[in-house]
């Protein structure tokens, strides 16, 4: 038989998870009428309440939680950094969350259990393919949230991002300019930067010059499978340009490029992305499209604290710059 949760109370009583654990933490805000019709599915459910109802009654812990899939650790590490010096400053403690297997079975709300047990003030979250299903679990809760590459806005809620959509317009506008169309974006299932907004940069460019946009690709973020797919791919494709949503993707392209028999940047031009060791460690470098990663994390870190302590908010979405840093792999 399966167990009765506190999802299950919310949805047969018509209310928030958080009304839910008000009833249970006998907090007087919630309306008499309510509070029956609560109390009286508990009692029809069988429901026995536990921590995370009981937890979100507790003081603040000065606690922040960061979750990301483990999938992309090697993109945010130097974030996490930033996220960690911020926090010794302003004497906040940090836990670390993975979800790669979000998705399967119950996982999201294993994960909130845990947030929740674990009494954390808020949580920082990395954009990924399960972000709206983690939002919307996470923030009917309460609980303040900050995402890191995807725009959201609330009252308890902020963003910081970079402007996907800019970066790849500015980078096929600077080709289409030169005549150059023969454009391939590979970008990994799992993105730092909003993959949607990133083909939506090309598809604006392209239409701004009397073209259409279709080449992507979703690949690998592990590079012992990404290398085999571009020899292959490069047997029967061979684009101008390549652009991918990372740096470690790019490389795999520069030594598939050269498997092939194909000159970079002489006969194809590489460009990846957050300007990682990796660019440095190729040869040729790399040239990428820098995103302040460790500025990001301390700054989402700056705006979590602003909203737990009901701090004035200039604007709960802050854009940070990117740059491109031309190197070697183009001309």
């Amino acid at each position: 038989m399966k167990k009765v949760t506190i999802y299950d109370v919310s949805r047969e009583a018509g209310v928030s998870l958080a009304t839910v654990s008000r009833v249970i933490n006998g907090s007087n805000v919630v309306k008499e009428a309510t509070r029956q019709r609560v109390l009286e599915v508990i009692k029809r459910l069988d429901f026995k309440p536990n921590e995370v109802a009981r937890g979100l009654a507790k003081s603040k812990t000065t606690m922040i939680a960061v979750v990301f899939p483990q999938a992309l650790f090697a993109h945010v590490k130097e974030m996490i950094g930033g996220i960690g010096d911020a926090s010794r400053t302003l004497k906040y403690n940090v836990t670390i969350h993975t979800t790669d297997d979000i998705g399967e079975d119950d996982m999201i709300d294993e994960l909130v259990e845990k947030l929740i047990k674990s009494r954390v003030d808020g949580v920082i979250l990395f954009n990924n393919d399960n972000l709206a299903t983690e939002i919307e679990k996470i923030s009917s809760y309460d609980m303040p949230i900050v995402v890191i590459g995807d725009r959201i806005s609330a009252e308890n809620q902020g963003s910081i991002y970079v402007d996907a959509r800019k970066i790849t317009y500015e980078l096929a506008t600077s080709y289409l300019d030169k005549g150059v169309s023969d454009i391939a974006f590979f970008t990994a299932r799992q993105n730092l930067v909003k993959k949607e907004e990133l083909v939506e940069g090309f598809k604006q460019a392209y239409e701004e010059h009397g073209l259409t946009f279709d080449n992507v690709t979703n690949v690998s973020t592990h590079y012992e499978e990404s290398y085999p797919y571009f020899v292959d791919y490069f047997k029967t494709h061979r684009p101008q340009v390549v652009i991918a949503g990372y740096d470690k993707e790019a490389v795999a392209a520069i030594n598939a490029a050269r498997e092939n028999g194909i000159r970079v940047p002489e006969d194809m031009e590489v460009i990846g992305m957050m300007n990682t060791t990796y660019s440095v460690m190729c040869n040729p470098t790399l040239t990428t499209v820098n995103v302040p990663v460790y500025n990001m994390g301390a700054l989402a870190l700056r705006l979590l604290t602003k909203i737990l302590n009901d701090e004035p908010i200039e604007s709960h979405e802050v854009v940070v710059k990117h740059l491109l840093i031309k190197r070697e792999s183009t001309k």
